[in-house]
């Protein structure tokens, strides 16, 4: 009895880490058909890694720039090679959302891109979703390599803001803190779902407290583009929720664009 009862804690023990290994295989191979269905000019990998609804986002001019999905895959032509060296720098998910760091070198005009990528788990794939991207340029070894962070301070107060709004009722404060064009994406019924944040903003009343505790678990940023990994505790429902937030510098001000969510009960 106590063989089968040892097997049976090993089985449990076990069997979270194995579904993680496999998802973490699985967003690593959506991640290595963008990388090189975009290096070796293949388009259908693309199509494969990316949502139909997928979107790029970038600031350019103090403005917010989208460009859609399918136009972007469209300018890869097949067969046509392209020089550009890509690595993977961090994975990070819970539960059917992740979020990803990717670097991209193109040693012809000495630019290195930052790409934050968020991916939801839709009908057992991984697909990105949208795209973030930053460019920089460099002139030597000594620019790619890591620098102290500057300004991670002003990143952390937008997401404070919207931590202490949605617990106490300040939409005020979420407008503050969201771009206009803000949209919330989730999984449902494996199927990718969007919320408008306009309408997300809605659902809070102005003074009325909310049972959300919130914690900022980590923040990654390049230039003017960041993102953010949010903990809620919501002990009324006895669930957690990780908020994956991207956010753009847009007239010196911090914006949150984009959040992707998942919960679990604790």
């Amino acid at each position: 009895m106590k063989i089968i009862c040892l097997s049976l804690l090993l089985l449990i023990l076990c069997t979270p880490l194995a579904q993680a290994q496999n998802d973490i295989g699985a967003i690593s191979q959506t991640l290595m058909h963008y990388i090189e269905g975009t290096t070796n000019g293949q388009p259908e990998r693309l199509r494969k890694a990316f949502h139909p609804d997928f979107q790029l986002f970038l600031a350019a001019a103090d403005t917010l720039r989208t460009i859609d999905g399918q136009g972007y895959i469209s300018r890869v032509k097949k067969g046509q090679k392209y020089n550009r060296k890509s690595r993977i720098v961090s994975i990070d998910y819970e539960n059917d959302a992740a979020m990803a760091k990717i670097e991209v070198y193109f040693p012809d005009t000495k630019r290195i891109a930052t790409d934050y990528l968020m991916l939801l788990k839709l009908n057992d794939d991984w697909k990105i979703i949208t795209k973030f991207i930053n460019v920089k340029n460099y002139k030597s070894i000594q620019d790619l390599q890591t620098k102290e962070k500057q300004g991670i301070a002003e990143v952390k107060e937008t997401l404070q803001h919207y931590i202490e709004a949605t617990a106490n009722g300040q939409p005020g404060r979420l407008m503050q803190a969201f771009h206009p064009d803000l949209n919330l994406y989730y999984v449902k019924n494996k199927q990718l779902a969007i919320i408008p944040g306009k309408r997300y903003i809605k659902n809070f009343e102005v003074g009325k407290k909310y049972a959300r505790i919130g914690n900022v678990l980590a923040i990654d940023y390049e230039n003017d583009a960041a993102v953010g990994k949010i903990q809620i505790l919501m002990p009324n429902r006895n669930r957690i929720a990780i908020d994956y937030l991207f956010l753009l510098k847009i007239n010196g001000t911090w914006k949150i664009i984009h959040k992707s969510f998942t919960s679990k009960v604790y």
